[in-house]
Parts: structure tokens; C-alpha cells; sequence
């Protein structure tokens, strides 16, 4: 019996002896890593990391990789946007890699429209939203066409087939019939914030928002009136401050994809065979009979002339195609940061042509307190363009590839086909001897203010600095075969040079009580002012081939030179509203007003007002739904509005005028000619259309069959700013000469805003 008490005393004694060495042990912490991947394995950057139950985390690298302390026992819960948070218990394990899964609840992500954001499922207009998880890995060198085909009610066409053309975009088709048609860009809430979608870097965007219908972009008025793309850039993302670094390449090449089918020179030869037999005393031969000898024919061995000249081949290539991107961000309690800078270089299938783009990113801000926040977003674009100097196809008929005689070679300068022979000045010789360039510098400079004095209330100004600018060269040296002697080599430049300065100031408030009836009002004020200048420059007759067109001036003849100048300036304001409200988010209603002023417009003819109105009913979340749970969303909608359209030029509304020295030789001078070039159109009034949506939105099965959209859309009125002729062009009282390019100083000024 003593022995089993001494044998209980010594075991009681090393229990109470151990547990402080256990609680030791328990409260030690140890180092985890691992990788978070998504369900294909592609790593998660940015992914958060946190002790459950804590604030202690940590955010992924470039590779998904992370590193945490994490205390002996203590969970991990992982969370990235768009993705279901998961929690893994750690134990002693020192490595945990995660998976996660996309989040089910993928109607509910947060779209961005205009003047803020809204839940996908509280949208009563017609948005689409695109994912650039899903483009990321396109190699183009715009977004623009990455974009082609993946939106709905969206035309995306390029204009060229060279690296850095433009797209032309139609949202819901042409709407205007004498203005522009292309859609309004905002990039991080700035207007008119990029000249077109080549200067902004794919890599630096975090979202796209298209808003299609009048409801959805009537909080734009006439600057949205044939639809807006929204664009959001990366900001820094983290909690620790630690720098997240992504560095990305690519490489690759692009060719045509097939080759033509066009006649080699034994085809052709055979061709002009059966030409001149249907077409008595063609090339000059006498008529050929059916039993005409083939010594008659033009070409009388056909497979003597063997392949020939295949032009296609001769002026295309394997184009080879680099991009680079460098990114850095991170963010912390309260400021984030994002910088990055990129390089493409895109060759294209034309020889001698292709694009080099540099870029650069910073985005910057800081909560600076509880009610205050503040904000620099600043980017930089410089593209230097080789243009194309040679053309597979088209309307050229004269020197594009597929219409050249495979008889002719790469350096033949005279094209017998042509009438009855001519000098010509043939692609190849165009691509080894001229040069064809364009440089375009992008600057975009803007800074925000941000205040919330009480909760639900949000006072935010913005204020942007943007400049455009493109120097276009051309040169042709003065020995090209077509040239006549002694003509001399031609030259051109243009200068262009676009800047405005915009200010946007808005107040935000949204009350959220328990009742159910949740609504938010918006309100604004925009201004900007824009100015454009425009100088052309061409000469013939330049005898110094190597100086191309860096001395214009050098010419024998000054009358060889044409000079143009050209300077606009518009303003622009609006005042805008929008009121949300609904119901338990089951019943929703928005109005949209805003009034536009616009310089380009007549004098009584400035300002415009457009209103929109949008209704939705969320069904899904009815009461009599609540057990289908094969329901994701399912809701109807209905919209309509006036939109319109400033995109005229300036001075539209006012008399012009217009000089020529084309006329008569006076005293050994050619005279200059000024004459009235275009009369006042005193009426002249925006462009409005109206327009109303019905759709319905649809989702079943946990997203299986997600977002189906049925939406039809009707223009009963379209207004255009072209009045009848008699009215467009009155007859004058008197005859009045303006000086200047459109009005002088003192008329400009009784006209302007």
C-alpha cells in the first residue's frame, strides 16, 4: 500500500513539475510557409494570411508564397477576393499550402460604375463587367483587343492590322449619324484620361466596367452617350506594409496564318494567254484564233516563267513580340502604394514595321485621419510607332502585294501592266528606302482629396492634368524610280499637342437603417478645359537625302513649302445627380439627371439636360423563392433615358474662313485668296436620342448556369444637331469677313460659355 501512495505522490509531483514546461511549450511560436494557389494551381498574389482569431497576418509574393509566425495550436485563415476564405488548423506542421475555391457568391462581386460602386445584384442598368483574370495572358499589345468578342452588345474592331493601330468601338451600334460613335473612357475616374486604350498598360489593370444602356451612363449626360468603358488600375494591396514585387515576361511571334491563293508567274502567264484569246489584239499581238500557234500568244512557254515573284512573301515577316512588366505595391493600415513600369516591343508581319512602348505607373494614398483621405495617381506613356510603308490588300490597287505581276522582282521600277507601261514604286523599294514614324507621349497627372465628416457621408474633389502630344515624320528620298528628274526628295511633320485641365467634385451620402429602405444620393460639378494645337509642315525638292525631315527649311523652292496651322479650345461643365434607393434588396428604383454645358454648341444652345430612369426587381429574394435554392439570382429590370452628343467640332456653330494661293499670278506673285469657308449656324443644338431596356438577369444551379442576360433595347427618337439645309446655312443679312481661323477675339468671346 505505501508503495502505491509513494508511486501516486511521484506522479503528481512530475504532473504539477511538467505543466509549467508545457505552458512554455504552448506559448512558443514558430515559423510557417507555404503557397496559395487557386483551383488550377496558378499561384494567388496579394492573398491574405491571418493568425485566426488575430489581426497578426501576412500577404503572398509574386510565386503565392508566404511566411507567418503562427503560436503552437493556432490556425490559418486564407482570404483573396473573388475566392471562399478557408481556415486550416497548423498543429506542429511547419509547411501549409492551400487551394482555395471561387467564391459561389460571384453575383454579388462589386462592379464599377460611374461615380462609384455597386453590388452586382443591386445594378438597375445594363453593365458588364469584365474579369482581367480572364485576359491576362492575351498577347496584344491593347486591352482594347483582348476585349474582342468577351462583351455583350460590344463591337470591337480594329481599324489596322499593324502593332499600335487603334480599335473602333461601337457599344450597341452606331448611334450618331454625323459625330463621333466611339465610346467614353474614364480611367480612374478621370474623363478623357487616355487618347486612346493603347497608352495604358493591361498589366496595370484591376477591372473594366462597360455601361451600355441610358440608365447606367446618363450620370456621364452627352459625354457618355455612346456608352462608357470604366477602367480601375491596381492599387497596393497587404496589411503588413511589406513589398509585393511581380516581375512578368512573355514572348512569342505572329505570322500570317495562311498564305493567299494567288497566281504564280506560270499561272499568270497562262492567264494573259486566255486574255489575249478572248480579247482580239491584246498586249498588242494580232487577233488570236483557236488555231493561232502559240508563237502568237504573249507568253508562249508559260512554265518557262517558273514561280515568279510571290509580293506577299517578299514584304511580310516572323514578327516577334517582348513585353516586360515590373511591378511593386504594398499597403498597411493606412496608405498603399503601387508602382510599375512596362516595356512592349510588338514587330509586325509588314517588314520594317512595329511598336516599342514604355510605360510607368505610381498610384499613391494615405489616410491621413479618420475623415481624411488623399491621393496622387500618376502614369506615363511613350509609344514610338514604325508605320506601314506597304499593303497586302486594300483599295491600292497600284502597289499593294496582291495585285503586283508576279513577272515584276524586288527591284523592277517599271510596271508594264500599267496602261501602256509606267514608272512605279514598288512596295519593297517603299519599305528599304523610306521611312514612315510616329511618336506619342502620354501624361496623366491627377490628385484627390477625400472627406467624410460624419459617417455616411463623403465629400470628394479630384483635380487632373492630362497632355497628349504626337510627332509624326515622313520622308520619300528623291531618287525612288517613279520620281521625275530633278524632283527631289519630300518630306512632311506633324505636330500635335493636346492638353486640359479638369476638376471633379462630388458629395456621396448612403443610409443604411435596419427598416429595409436603403437608399444613396450623389452629387456633382465638373469642369474642364481643353486646348489643341495642330502645326503640318511639307515640302518637295530636298536634294540631301540624309538630312530626311529634320530641315524642312531646305528647299530650292520656297513655293515647294506648305505650311498649316491650327489651335482649338473648349470648355466643358456639367452638374449631375443620382438618387438609389431600395427595398430589402428586393425592390429597386434609380434616377439619373444631369445638365451639360458645352462651348462648341450655338450661343442660346450651350446647355442640355438628360435624364434616365431605371427600375429592377430582385425575384430571387422574394419570400416565395426562398426554398429554391437552385436560384443564384434571378431578376428583371427596365430602363430608359435621353442621352446626347457634343462630340462636333469646335466652332462648329460659327462662320469660318478660308484662304488658297492658288490663284492668279499678280506682279510675278501668286496672290493669296481668303473667302468665307462656312457660314453661321445659329441653331445649331446637341445631338439627342432616347432609348428604354427591358432585361432580365439569371443564375441557377450555384453558377453552373450563371449570368444569363436578356436585354432589348429600342431608339424611338434620334435627334440629330444637322438642321435642313436652308436652316443649317441661312443666307446672311450682310457679308461679314472674319479674321482667324473661325471668329475673332471679341465674337469668340460673345459666344463662348
Amino acid at each position: 500500500m505505501k508503495q502505491y501512495i509513494i508511486l501516486l505522490i511521484l506522479l503528481v509531483s512530475g504532473a504539477l513539475t511538467a505543466a509549467p514546461a508545457f505552458a512554455q511549450k504552448s506559448g512558443t511560436k514558430h515559423t510557417v510557409t507555404g503557397k496559395v494557389t487557386d483551383q488550377s494551381g496558378e499561384p494567388l498574389i496579394g492573398a491574405t494570411v491571418l493568425v485566426t482569431g488575430t489581426t497578426n497576418g501576412a500577404s503572398t509574393n509574386a510565386t503565392g508564397d508566404y511566411s507567418i509566425q503562427v503560436p503552437e495550436g493556432a490556425s490559418l485563415t486564407f482570404q483573396y477576393i473573388g475566392y471562399e476564405a478557408k481556415t486550416e488548423k497548423v498543429g506542429a506542421r511547419t509547411k501549409v499550402d492551400v487551394k482555395l475555391e471561387q467564391s459561389k457568391q460571384t453575383i454579388d462581386e462589386v462592379v464599377v460604375i460611374g461615380y462609384g460602386t455597386v453590388k452586382k445584384t443591386d445594378l438597375t442598368g445594363s453593365v458588364a463587367n469584365v474579369k482581367m483574370s480572364d485576359i491576362k495572358d492575351v498577347p496584344v499589345v491593347s486591352v482594347d483587343q483582348a476585349l474582342q468578342g468577351r462583351i455583350a452588345g460590344a463591337d470591337i474592331m480594329a481599324t489596322t492590322g499593324e502593332p499600335g493601330a487603334t480599335t473602333s468601338i461601337r457599344i450597341r451600334g452606331t448611334r450618331s449619324i454625323s459625330a463621333s460613335n466611339e465610346p467614353l473612357i474614364i480611367v480612374d475616374g478621370v474623363i478623357d484620361g487616355i487618347h486612346d486604350l493603347n497608352d495604358i498598360n493591361s498589366a496595370d489593370i484591376e477591372s473594366i466596367s462597360v455601361l451600355k444602356d441610358a440608365s447606367s451612363t446618363a450620370i456621364y449626360g452627352a459625354r457618355g452617350s455612346n456608352g462608357v468603358i470604366v477602367i480601375t488600375t491596381k492599387k497596393g494591396r497587404g496589411m503588413d506594409g511589406r513589398p509585393n514585387i511581380t516581375f512578368k515576361t512573355d514572348l512569342g511571334f505572329s505570322q500570317l496564318p495562311r498564305q493567299l491563293d494567288i497566281m504564280d508567274a506560270t499561272e499568270f502567264a497562262r492567264y494573259r494567254n486566255d486574255y489575249a484569246y478572248f480579247f482580239s489584239s491584246a498586249d498588242g499581238n494580232d487577233k488570236i484564233e483557236p488555231d493561232s500557234p502559240m508563237s502568237k500568244y504573249p507568253f508562249p512557254n508559260p512554265e518557262a516563267k517558273g514561280v515568279g515573284t510571290n509580293w506577299i512573301d517578299t514584304i511580310t515577316r516572323t514578327a516577334l513580340y517582348q513585353n516586360y512588366d515590373l511591378s511593386i505595391s504594398g499597403a498597411s493600415a493606412k496608405s498603399s502604394y503601387y508602382a510599375s513600369a512596362g516595356f512592349n516591343e510588338t514587330q509586325g508581319i509588314i517588314d520594317n514595321s512595329g511598336l516599342k512602348r514604355y510605360s510607368a505607373r505610381l498610384k499613391v494614398d494615405h489616410e491621413f485621419a479618420k475623415w481624411l483621405k488623399a491621393g496622387l495617381n500618376l502614369s506615363y506613356t511613350y509609344r514610338d510607332q514604325d508605320e506601314n510603308l506597304a499593303t497586302i490588300g486594300g483599295t491600292n490597287w497600284w502597289n499593294a502585294a496582291v495585285f503586283l505581276s508576279p513577272f515584276l522582282s524586288p527591284t523592277s521600277d517599271m510596271n508594264d501592266l500599267w496602261y501602256s507601261g509606267q514608272k512605279f514604286n514598288n512596295p519593297r523599294i517603299m519599305l528599304d528606302h523610306c521611312l514612315k514614324n510616329a511618336r506619342r507621349i502620354s501624361l496623366n497627372n491627377s490628385a484627390f482629396v477625400e472627406v467624410t465628416p460624419v459617417k455616411g457621408l463623403k465629400l470628394r474633389s479630384q483635380f487632373t492634368y492630362y497632355s497628349y502630344q504626337r510627332h509624326g515624320r515622313y520622308y520619300e528620298p528623291g531618287y525612288l524610280p517613279a520620281k521625275k528628274e530633278n524632283e527631289g526628295g519630300y518630306a512632311s511633320r506633324d505636330e500635335y499637342d493636346d492638353t486640359s485641365f479638369s476638376s471633379e467634385n462630388t458629395v456621396y451620402y448612403e443610409l443604411r437603417p435596419k427598416s429595409g429602405h436603403n437608399f444613396d444620393v450623389l452629387g456633382g460639378y465638373t469642369a474642364q478645359i481643353k486646348y489643341d494645337n495642330n502645326l503640318s509642315i511639307t515640302g518637295r525638292g530636298y536634294t540631301l537625302d540624309e538630312l530626311t525631315w529634320n530641315n524642312m527649311a531646305a528647299v530650292p523652292d520656297k513655293q515647294n513649302t506648305s505650311i498649316s496651322t491650327n489651335h482649338t479650345d473648349w470648355t466643358k461643365m456639367s452638374v449631375f445627380g443620382r438618387l438609389n434607393y431600395n427595398y430589402k434588396e428586393r425592390y429597386y428604383v434609380t434616377f439619373t439627371a444631369r445638365y451639360d454645358g458645352a462651348s462648341n454648341f450655338a450661343a442660346n444652345k450651350k446647355w442640355g439636360f438628360f435624364p434616365s430612369a431605371a427600375l429592377r426587381w430582385n425575384i430571387a429574394n422574394e419570400k416565395f423563392l426562398q426554398k429554391a435554392k437552385w436560384i443564384d439570382e434571378l431578376a428583371l429590370r427596365a430602363s430608359l433615358g435621353r442621352t446626347g452628343n457634343d462630340a462636333i467640332s469646335a466652332y462648329r456653330s460659327l462662320a469660318a474662313v478660308g484662304n488658297s494661293t492658288s490663284g492668279y499670278l499678280m506682279g510675278g506673285t501668286q496672290q493669296l485668296a481668303v473667302y468665307p469657308s462656312r457660314l453661321a449656324s445659329p441653331d445649331l443644338t446637341w445631338e439627342t436620342s432616347d432609348q428604354y431596356t427591358l432585361g432580365a438577369d439569371i443564375s441557377l444551379f450555384d453558377g453552373r448556369l450563371n449570368q444569363m442576360t436578356y436585354e432589348y433595347t429600342n431608339y424611338p427618337t434620334l435627334k440629330d444637331n444637322m438642321l435642313p439645309c436652308h436652316e443649317y446655312y441661312p443666307i446672311p443679312d450682310k457679308e461679314v469677313v472674319y479674321s482667324g481661323g473661325a471668329l475673332d477675339n471679341k465674337a469668340y468671346n460673345e459666344y463662348g460659355m
